[in-house]
């Protein structure tokens, strides 16, 4: 997994809706929308996969 495969995973995982909701509570763009509990699911353990790995 590269940056490449991070940064793409964040795009599809993002929605407009917590986009917007960010934005209003201050978040600096530019960002993807996505929700704390999708970034553990799916990106966190794999990542901690990975730095075990090492």
């Amino acid at each position: 997994m590269n940056v490449l495969d991070v940064m793409a995973q964040l795009e599809a995982l993002g929605t407009q809706q917590t986009k917007k909701t960010f934005i209003r509570h201050g978040a600096p763009g530019p960002l993807f929308g996505v929700k704390i509990g999708d970034l553990k699911k799916h990106l966190v353990k794999e990542v901690k996969k990975i730095n075990n790995l090492l």
